[in-house]
């Protein structure tokens, strides 16, 4: 009974991480970077929220000429809907919406990708911040904080 309680667990760990890379390549063919994106505990939308990652971090060099090696990722309309009425996007919110029926798995990936991204770049800035002395420890954390409310609608 414990070997089959650890077999399912370690299935309902795994199926909530992934990670995926794609490489960027000149006009020759000759790899000059590539992107990685992955997850750990995010179980809707898990390799939408790649997608949309990797084509957050490639869209620059591909404005630039440069190739992707998963090319299927520049058919794939990444927009995100509109929030509801008066509201920005967050977890709390985008995973009422998905359960209500009203917003797609796959848009709901989107979503989870572009405002986990937000918190990270403003944490990252703020880590640099910190790192360099342009900012005290408190206001790291009440960046920080405020940062997480509009991630994850706490």
């Amino acid at each position: 009974m414990l070997k089959i309680f650890l077999i399912i667990s370690l299935i309902i760990v795994l199926s909530g991480c992934a990670e995926r890379a794609i490489d960027i390549t000149d006009h020759e063919g000759k790899v000059v970077g590539g992107c990685n994106a992955g997850y750990d505990w995010h179980l809707y939308g898990l390799q939408d929220s790649i997608d949309y990652m990797l084509y957050v971090c490639a869209k620059d060099s591909i404005a630039k000429g440069y190739k992707i090696s998963d090319e299927r990722l520049l058919s794939i309309d990444f927009t995100l809907p509109e929030p509801p009425e008066g509201k920005a996007w967050n977890k709390k919110i985008a995973m009422a919406e998905f359960h209500d029926g009203r917003i797609t798995e796959q848009k709901l990936g989107y979503i989870l990708a572009a405002i986990e991204y937000e918190y990270q770049k403003v944490v990252w800035t703020a880590e640099d911040d910190l790192a360099e002395g342009k900012i005290t420890k408190a206001e790291f954390k009440k960046l920080e904080l405020k940062a997480r409310h509009m991630w994850l609608g706490e």
